[in-house]
């Protein structure tokens, strides 16, 4: 196949461990050398196809190692041939594929495949051959591979191909070539066929165990795990399981259900469960009693009578929530990501995450952000990731709010649109209730679509946001009275990717009695800021010895906050880039815990 690369598992849903199983694999040839198929298999793919021979003369020298290793490692293998039609008779290449994939053309693999694609150096095959020759070609291939072995090939071909060839080939299973996609949306292409087998979806992914000097071709079977293990041809067994929550409070029970397939009978199951009680379980659907917040892995061993045994392991299974108090102030300034007590959405290695961005923020160089919806190849549209907050108690709230600082900028494409969800949960993560939903222009804080923000090289045809200075930030507010009186508070921030731009989130704060501050309530003689009034250029100063970090907030006359900043020294010049105006400001410490001074201020310009 062309070689490429990247690749996004499908996204965790609230409340189970995983989402309905896409299956998904690889295709592999020498440019990705020696791989660890072990690796591989942990990374939860089920299948590969691997090169075995090009024309009349070429042999993978990594082929036979990739059978065999792959094959150990619990992964179903398939062998490939790469054509060339132009160069020679389909019997002779046939028969020289046969003399190398023979021995790994049998049950419990894949189909063989005729890797058929236009000449690397081209012209296209049209150039050489009618549709019915080509056609001929590939029909006489296929009858010859057929006949060695009983099994019937299946075709890796491209859309325009797909298209030149005659209709008589649709018989034959179809793997489409459908890179720059995702593994949930069909190819909009299939030409003369009617449905497909696989398709592979990317030429640019990276899987945990191979490295080499290329991409890595990504694919997706189209159908379920028994029609799967029906094509290949044997009673594979393929370990599964969700529970009723992910999250919940400390002293709950978690419930889950085992979904394995195989084509055989399960006849065992092994469960381990981190930090919970039982910590092993050989029942098909225990429940499990969790008493102490943390983050806990499950795996799960099941055995076939007929095909042997598979395991599974969700390493960010499980989170019992920690308890924080308030008010939070996370400005993420630390290189701890995510926070003490966040709880970061990550079933697999290869999920796309909520970052730490460490080159840019609001007033620092640092803030939250999702780098995966632009620059990415593999396009992850429909995709949701969170993050989540510690548990926080409400039961003593009486002006209960959340602020924080948000930078996004929509895609020149309009059909590409992000949207930014947070979430609230009374009973530590078992349910979530929406507070927060913008996307696109509406969730835009330039006023534009492109111009505001720094374009680099976007991999997929534009650029990616970076916000050039503080005007193409927003402080957004919600209102959270509805949760006053609650003792078990969770927040979640989700991202639901259009596969458009960057979302930057920054200084987060969650407090359960919110003041304006409109006026100097302390007084405190050791904290000036001055000028006052000024052009929009200030100085804060501290009279004492200055001992550590601490904040200092703007706010507008309606109490919305408008400026955020740390401050490092004695002495800091300020210049916040907001309107003329009114402002009342909020000096507090680091941790936002303790406050120190307010005021008003007044900015003239």
């Amino acid at each position: 196949m062309i070689k490429r690369i990247f690749i996004l598992l499908p996204a965790f849903l609230l409340g189970t461990c995983l989402v309905a199983q896409t299956i998904l694999g690889v295709d592999v040839s020498s440019y990705e050398g020696t791989i660890n198929w072990v690796s591989v298999k942990s990374a939860g793919y089920t299948f590969a196809f691997a090169k075995a021979t090009e024309g009349v003369g070429l042999t993978d020298a990594y082929f036979v190692g990739n059978e065999v290793n792959g094959t150990a490692a619990g992964m179903i293998m398939g062998a490939y041939h790469f054509a060339h039609p132009e160069n020679n008779t389909a019997t002779a290449e046939a028969n020289y594929f046969l003399s190398i994939a023979g021995p790994y053309i049998k049950a419990c693999h894949l189909p063989p495949v005729l890797d058929l694609e236009d000449p690397p150096t081209g012209p296209s095959l049209s150039a050489f051959f009618t549709s019915a020759q080509l056609t001929s070609w590939v029909q006489l291939w296929m009858s010859t591979v057929q006949s060695a072995t009983g099994i019937a090939p299946i075709i890796y071909i491209g859309p325009s191909n797909a298209a030149y060839v005659n209709s008589s080939l649709n018989t034959i299973g179809l793997w489409i070539d459908d890179y720059n996609s995702s593994p949930t949306t069909p190819p909009p292409n299939i030409g003369v066929w009617k449905s497909w087998d696989f398709k592979q979806y990317s030429w640019t992914g990276t899987v945990p165990g191979i490295s080499g000097s290329n991409a890595i071709d990504m694919d997706v079977f189209n159908g379920s795990m028994n029609q799967f293990n029906t094509l290949a041809g044997c009673n594979a067994v393929l370990a599964d399981f969700t529970s009723n929550v992910r999250s919940t409070c400390p002293g709950s029970s978690v419930s889950f259900t085992d979904k394995s397939t195989t084509t055989g009978i399960i006849t065992g199951w092994k469960w381990t469960f981190s930090g919970g009680n039982p910590d092993t379980s050989t029942m098909q659907n225990p429940v499990v009693q969790y008493s102490s917040p943390g983050i806990y892995s499950v795996k799960e061993v099941v055995t076939s009578s007929s095909a042997g045994k598979d395991s599974l392991t969700y390493v960010s299974c499980i989170n019992i929530a920690a308890s924080a108090s308030l008010p939070l102030v996370e400005s993420f300034q630390s290189s701890v990501f995510p926070p003490p007590g966040w709880y970061s959405n990550l079933p697999k290695s290869t999920d796309s995450i909520w970052e730490l961005c460490t080159t840019t923020g609001y007033s620092s160089t640092q803030c939250m952000y999702f780098p995966a919806n632009c620059g990415q190849t593999v396009n992850i549209t429909g995709e949701r990731q969170e993050i989540f907050t510690p548990n926080f108690n409400f039961v003593n709230a009486t002006k209960s709010e959340m602020w924080f600082d948000v930078a996004y900028e929509p895609s020149t494409v309009p059909t590409y649109s992000d949207t930014l969800e947070i979430y609230s949960s009374v009973d530590c993560g078992a349910t979530w209730k929406s507070i927060y939903s913008k996307g696109g222009m509406t969730l835009c804080t330039t006023g534009s679509s492109t111009g505001a923000g720094t374009d680099t090289a976007g991999s997929h045809g534009k650029g990616c946001f970076v916000p050039p200075s503080l005007k193409a930030w927003r402080t957004d507010s919600i209102n959270l009275t509805a949760l006053n009186g609650q003792p078990n508070v969770m927040f979640s921030f989700e991202n639901r990717s259009g596969w458009g731009n960057i979302i930057y989130l920054d200084n987060i704060n969650i407090t359960g009695n919110k003041s304006t501050g409109i006026e100097n309530i302390t007084g405190m003689a050791e904290v000036k800021v001055y000028p006052n009034p000024n052009t929009g250029s200030f100085f804060i100063s501290f009279s004492d010895k200055f001992q550590e970090r601490v904040y200092l907030m703007l706010y507008d006359v309606w109490g919305r906050q408008v400026y955020y900043t740390a401050v490092n020294s004695a002495v800091t010049q300020l210049n916040p880039e907001v309107k003329a105006g009114v402002y009342f400001y909020r000096v507090l410490t680091d941790k936002g815990d303790q406050f120190i001074s307010d005021g008003k201020i007044i900015i003239q310009q």
